[in-house]
């Protein structure tokens, strides 16, 4: 969770720029690209675990040790923080950024119906 998360955040963050700067305003196409490059990012974040997919474990390991494993998203330096990668804070953060997402869609839907 805290890996698509952190891979999310730069997305987000401009999404949010964004809607500030319009004023406060949404389009169709920003929550589109919005979730195609989460989408994106986070599947970037967690390709050091994917080996465990086909049962690959050896590979898993050997990847969380090569030099540039931090390459995607820091995922090796937060993996190496038990303390970091355990906490629960990170799942909740998920969960409001995506209330956050969710209720700016949803008001910008509202705008739209009202207009029709």
């Amino acid at each position: 969770m805290i890996h698509v998360l952190i891979a999310s955040s730069l997305p987000l963050a401009i999404f949010f720029v964004g809607w500030w700067r319009r004023g406060r305003r949404v389009t169709v196409r920003s929550l589109v690209t919005l979730a195609i490059a989460g989408a994106v990012s986070g599947l970037w974040a967690v390709v050091p675990d994917t080996p465990r997919l086909w049962g690959d474990q050896a590979y898993y390991v050997e990847l969380h040790h090569r030099s540039y494993c931090d390459a995607w998203w820091f995922h090796c330096a937060i993996d190496r923080r038990d303390a970091v990668d355990s906490s629960m804070l990170f799942p909740v953060l998920f969960v409001l950024a995506a209330v956050a997402v969710l209720t700016v869609a949803w008001r910008e839907l509202a705008r739209c119906e009202e207009r029709r």
